[in-house]
């Protein structure tokens, strides 16, 4: 069924252009004198797949350029702000002295939250070869690709068999490793001969899962998986897009829904509603076409708020599927207190006797955390795991200087499953997930400290975490 627009609203021409080239949504807004929801759907009425990756490219354009002249004028934005000019009027009065700026994105940029100025840019990281090897593989499983033994044989390189002999462990047997090697390179032949054009995300994903599934844990390393998780590949390899992640093999993104997968929608959902609840901001078009502004000015793509009208049916169904709107049921006049504690209902005093219990489990874990990591001989790692699924992992690696402490990010275990705590983790001196390294990062931990360090940083996640459900295991570096 198709979207209705009440005959009386009449559609500008230039409407769809504006939003093809990118503009704000509160720009587009602004000009033809609507609201923001109105906007959204006259866009879905007359808006095409190819029309969103059009738009998806412009704003991803315009954001890294726009975020590159405020960095430049970074002082210069500041001192503006500082005298009290508004965060629209700053890119006129940057425009009015001379520098080149896009004013409408350069605006939206400055409403982030914070003091205004450019966001900073981790280096694009050089692409590993592990990463396309991973994308080839899956894409073959899914077209059914036949394993050409003989063209692996004469046509594959040693850097690249070299690079996958690497990242699998020996105990993979040398036939499951040859087929791999036989159906990599006869997808790569295929999408030469563009009898394989594209492969969606979401294909990729259940792809990804089903050979997981098939061949087990095949790596060195746990916490790097291969084949590589989509996200992990689209941040990794693709620089923050799925498009640019196909092009880099040859392949081409034949619709704009290719690019996310449900947990995509789910996951974008939940981050900008939880930097709303932090800043204190409405959940709204507005500030979600804003982030999804800024976010494109650091490599990260996102579906757009029509992208998600369209899928759930409105923005408030959107938003629902994270924040439920039904709030919970007054308490009746004569109802006696009690208080609601993730082990249940229960008084305040039984409250404290589950708190006190707690605090003694985590005590006792922490402690055998830490003799194992005081254990841990030269070369090897703790592997530290929670026994629920979607949940999440850590490792601790001694080194010259200290430990080396990682927690799983939402690269590995998506938000909506599983989420940190980031501003948590920011202030506490751990090191965000970069395209090098995909975990939050402290480095140079004294041993004595490590186990806290880490056992303090998963209990940060939105879900309880039982002390007595931890695992741990050693782990050995590849030489």
């Amino acid at each position: 069924m198709g979207i209705h627009v009440p005959s009386d609203w009449i559609i500008e021409s230039d409407f769809m252009d504006w939003y093809r080239k990118g503009d704000p949504l509160r720009a587009i807004a602004k000009a033809t004198e609507r609201d923001l929801e109105e906007v959204c759907l006259l866009i879905m009425a007359e808006s095409s797949p190819s029309d969103e990756l059009e738009r998806s490219r412009a704003v991803r354009r315009r954001a890294s350029a726009t975020n590159e002249v405020l960095l430049a004028n970074e002082e210069m934005v500041e001192r503006l702000h500082a005298s009290e000019i508004g965060r629209d009027d700053i890119p006129k009065v940057l425009k009015a002295l001379g520098i080149s700026i896009d004013i409408p994105t350069a605006a939206e940029l400055l409403h982030i939250p914070g003091i205004p100025g450019g966001q900073t840019v981790e280096d694009i990281p050089t692409r590993r070869i592990g990463d396309k090897l991973s994308l080839l593989y899956v894409t073959g499983v899914h077209h059914e690709i036949e394993p050409d033994y003989q063209l692996a044989l004469g046509k594959m390189s040693l850097t690249a068999v070299s690079e996958l002999r690497g990242i699998l462990n020996e105990r993979l047997p040398y036939r499951r490793m040859a087929e791999i090697l036989a159906v990599i390179e006869a997808t790569a032949l295929a999408i030469r001969a563009r009898t394989i054009t594209t492969i969606s995300h979401e294909d990729y994903e259940s792809g990804m899962q089903a050979v997981s599934r098939r061949l087990g844990s095949i790596t060195n390393d746990p916490a790097d998986p291969w084949p590589v998780p989509g996200r992990t590949l689209r941040a990794r390899y693709g620089h923050g897009s799925w498009e640019s992640l196909l092009n880099s093999v040859g392949m081409r993104m034949l619709s704009s829904d290719h690019r996310f997968t449900e947990l995509d929608y789910l996951d974008v959902l939940d981050r900008s509603t939880e930097e709303c609840m932090q800043f204190g901001n409405p959940m709204d078009i507005e500030f979600y076409d804003q982030w999804i502004i800024a976010a494109a000015a650091v490599r990260e793509e996102h579906p757009s708020a029509v992208e998600l009208i369209r899928r759930y049916g409105s923005w408030e169904a959107a938003v629902e599927t994270i924040l439920p709107s039904d709030p919970p049921e007054d308490m009746q006049p004569d109802e006696p207190s009690y208080i609601d504690c993730d082990s249940g209902w229960g008084t305040l005093e039984e409250l404290n006797e589950w708190e006190a219990r707690e605090f003694e489990e985590w005590r006792v874990v922490e402690n055998l955390v830490a003799e194992a990591i005081e254990a841990l001989p030269s070369g090897s790692f703790l592997h530290i795991q929670y026994s629920h699924t979607a949940a999440p992992y850590a490792r601790a690696t001694p080194g010259s200087n200290g430990v080396r402490c990682e927690i799983v990010s939402d690269l590995g275990i998506p938000s909506h499953e599983w989420r940190m705590s980031t501003h948590w983790l920011s202030s506490n001196g751990w090191s965000a997930p970069s395209p090098e390294n995909t975990n939050w990062l402290k480095e140079g931990v004294p041993r004595t400290e490590a186990a806290a360090q880490i056992l303090l940083a998963i209990q940060r996640g939105r879900h309880p975490v039982e002390a007595t459900e931890l695992r741990w295991n050693v782990g050995t570096r590849p030489s």
